[in-house]
């Protein structure tokens, strides 16, 4: 739907990426009907969001990528994924990929992390990203927090909108 791509596209997210990890869904709800875009979770739910809002349908879940890799990738929600592929693609090809889809689920996914030589956080730089961030470090060795990488965002997907518009800035300027 244009409205998705429109959404998408204003958020840095390419549209190569989008189709990789996320479908279209259409659903109702007390007789209306709706579209967002869907990445589904591990017990067949979907995570939901257009520009009007951000939902999930049951069950809720976090979604698991297995590409047989070495190395983990442990994402905070949909968007952080499509930023990640978007700006790190190499990163997608050489690793699995887990997304929380909500921090509640951090120690639900515990049970992955022992199968990896190495596991990356890239959880939102916040309180409850921090803390699990923390959790996690403590507890495991190969575990590495990667929140440096956009230490002055809230997320990925911030660093990512804050380089767009900064690219925008920078041709305006030259002008």
């Amino acid at each position: 739907h244009p409205a998705l791509i429109q959404y998408v596209s204003s958020r840095g997210i390419s549209l190569r990426v989008l189709k990789t990890y996320c479908k279209e869904i259409w659903y109702k709800y007390k007789e209306t009907q709706f579209f967002a875009i869907g990445l589904k979770n591990h017990k067949n739910g979907w995570e939901l969001r257009n520009k009007l809002y951000k939902n999930s349908s049951s069950p809720k879940s976090y979604t698991y990528i297995q590409n047989n890799h070495k190395q983990l990738i442990i994402l905070e929600g949909m968007c952080d994924l499509l930023s990640l592929a978007t700006m790190y693609d190499v990163l997608m090809d050489t690793s699995d990929i887990l997304v929380l889809n909500s921090i509640a689920f951090i120690k639900k996914i515990e049970k992955y992390i022992s199968k990896y030589e190495l596991v990356h956080l890239y959880l939102d730089n916040d309180t409850a990203g921090q803390d699990a961030s923390d959790y996690l470090i403590k507890k495991y060795n190969h575990v590495i927090n990667q929140m440096d990488t956009y230490k002055n965002h809230k997320d990925l997907n911030d660093l990512l909108c804050y380089g767009m518009s900064k690219k925008t800035l920078d041709t305006n300027l030259d002008v």
